[in-house]
């Protein structure tokens, strides 16, 4: 699991399951172990957790982590309905004699605590923590769906190769001058490679998956020649090349090989299942991860081409 990952998956979990919330309320009770404390406050957090543990259980970006941590003991519904007894107002000396009491405590207040020290040693701090943001700064992550734990060397080498010729047909195209540069490259079960460039080719970058995506989810619908076509005419970078022919500030070749190196560049990045993170992370009708799997190799833009 890459570490840019495992944040955003630890932020989850916490959120969904009220951690910081119970872990506030425990404390505040064990500031003072003698006294009385309305521990029952807890109660009502730790059944909106549960339903929060039940939306995702079985999701794979958390499994790992649920299953290290025991999660399913802490949830179960003998543990549950103890702790809605035992939870109520009194002294931390008369909670801590529970171990199922314990354990709730310690099992959120790992994932607050795990969370914060992997923001403090594994965060990168050019990187935002929202993907769109990271866009505006000139920051796209792309995300490399892989079966194992790495690939090999010459895929690493095609892939960087082609997003550094993308990237600058996109920054001509952008009268942009800023260098790319690799701001993140995280391997695991899938690859994050962190590119920054300049904001507008970022975007532009971007907007080029997005669009080839959006059509991608419903190629079934098209014939091949029809499709690649249709696709490579709906393109916005398209029709800002032709507007720069049209002006006279670039030349119909220049305009010829702009729109070549697109389509090539874009489908060999797609059928080497590379495609920004924040798409891959997308959950609409279809499971974005595993559709992109399933177009190893394929051609959507150049089969179009004469």
């Amino acid at each position: 699991m890459q570490k840019i990952d495992f944040i955003k998956n630890l932020e989850d979990l916490t959120s969904k399951l009220k951690s910081v919330e119970i872990v506030q309320q425990y404390k505040a009770g064990f500031t003072s172990p003698n006294a009385e404390y309305s521990y029952n406050n807890i109660v009502p957090i730790l059944f909106q957790s549960k339903s929060g543990y039940d939306s995702i259980r079985y999701d794979s970006r958390y499994e790992k982590i649920l299953t290290t941590l025991e999660a399913e003991k802490i949830y179960s519904e003998s543990i549950l309905s103890a702790l809605a007894v035992t939870l109520k107002k009194t002294s931390a000396i008369n909670i801590i004699p529970y171990p199922y009491a314990v354990s709730l405590f310690n099992f959120h207040n790992t994932l607050v605590q795990t969370l914060q020290l992997s923001k403090n040693l594994l965060d990168t701090k050019n990187l935002s923590e929202d993907l769109n943001k990271d866009i505006d700064d000139g920051i796209i992550i792309f995300q490399i769906v892989i079966e194992g734990e790495g690939l090999e060397t010459e895929k690493y080498i095609k892939i960087l190769s082609a997003l550094n010729e993308l990237i600058e047909i996109i920054n001509k195209i952008s009268d942009e001058e800023e260098k790319s540069e690799i701001v993140l490259l995280d391997s695991g079960s899938d690859t994050n490679i962190g590119v920054k460039t300049g904001v507008e080719t970022a975007k532009s970058l971007f907007l080029i998956f997005k669009e080839v995506w959006d059509f991608m989810a419903n190629y079934r619908f098209y014939k091949q020649a029809q499709k690649s076509n249709t696709l490579l005419e709906s393109l916005s970078i398209r029709a800002e090349i032709m507007k720069k022919l049209e002006d006279g500030v670039i030349t119909k070749e220049e305009a010829t090989e702009y729109i070549h190196m697109i389509k090539t560049r874009t489908d060999d990045l797609i059928g080497m299942k590379v495609m920004p993170k924040q798409i891959v992370l997308e959950s609409n009708l279809v499971n974005n991860q595993k559709l992109l799997s399933e177009f190893e190799g394929i051609k959507m833009l150049s089969a179009g081409e004469n």
